[in-house]
């Protein structure tokens, strides 16, 4: 029987403040059998919620999550542009890089196995992704220098760069160590079962969720346009060991999911990957 662990991503910063409810959703993961999670950072870098401030509260919400028995398979950097890693600026890129790096100092005696992060180069009608490529490289650079636990680069929606199995390929191949989080809700040119295969080498962290195939959703897995068996199938073949770690947002009704439903849905598909796998 073919299964991977149960993972979930929790918001320890949302909506520019944080998340009053961190730790009880981490007991109520813990009571519904999830064995690992990942710490997002969120919206880091707005008025109300910066980086100084975060970095003061990660260890605490770290170690909660150590204290409830759970794995602590990744740290999600922040996501605002704001903290801007790929500026074309070195004084600003290198700024982004330090006030990233403080934060993995502060997460590494927790010893995630994964930091994930977003490119931040921006959109291609900007005009500037190219430019802006080698701050993006001398970052990642940086960030894998920073840490014995595994740096990943998540691939990017419609026109933001790295947005398709080439453009992951590129970044992987220029920065030697790299690895990446395939969002399977994000490519738009590409297929996740393919993407899977073609950078399971890289593989060491993904975000499951569904969408409808144009654009970016975290629906439910079998809400949306994904083929889900195609893509466990795709992970048994690369061999990944990783958590099989949900980033769902709302329903296509706008009402959260519970992470009963999250469990639920889990089971349901490796259940339903299992018969067929027998057959």
């Amino acid at each position: 029987m073919y299964r991977l662990e149960l993972g979930t991503s929790v918001k320890l910063v949302f909506r520019g403040a944080f998340n009053p409810d961190y730790y009880q959703e981490l007991k109520e993961i813990k009571r519904l059998g999830f064995e690992s999670v990942e710490v997002s950072m969120g919206g880091v870098g707005g008025y109300k919620f910066n980086m100084e401030k975060a970095t003061e509260v990660a260890a605490d919400a770290l170690q909660a999550v150590l204290d409830e028995g759970l794995i602590l398979n990744s740290v999600h950097m922040p996501f605002q542009r704001f903290i801007y890693i790929s500026s074309c600026d070195e004084g600003v890129r290198a700024w982004a890089s330090d006030e990233f790096r403080k934060l993995i100092e502060v997460c590494n005696p927790f010893k995630p196995r994964n930091y994930v992060f977003h490119s931040k180069v921006g959109r291609a009608e900007e005009g500037l992704v190219e430019a802006r490529k080698p701050a993006l490289f001398k970052t990642f650079r940086e960030m894998i220098a920073a840490t014995d636990s595994n740096v990943c680069i998540e691939n990017m929606t419609s026109t933001s760069y790295p947005n398709t199995i080439d453009a992951m390929k590129e970044v992987l191949q220029e920065v030697e160590n790299s690895k990446c989080c395939i969002d399977m809700n994000h490519f738009m040119y590409n297929k996740p079962e393919d993407a899977i295969i073609a950078l399971g080498k890289w593989l060491r962290n993904i975000h499951v969720s569904d969408y409808d195939g144009t654009m970016e959703k975290h629906w439910m897995p079998k809400t949306g346009a994904i083929d889900w068996m195609k893509v466990i199938g795709a992970l048994e073949q690369v061999g990944y060991q990783g958590a099989f770690t949900y980033e769902v947002l709302v329903d296509p009704n706008k009402r959260p999911y519970s992470f009963a439903e999250i469990r639920e849905n889990y089971d349901q598909l490796f259940e339903e990957y299992n018969k067929l796998r027998s057959h």
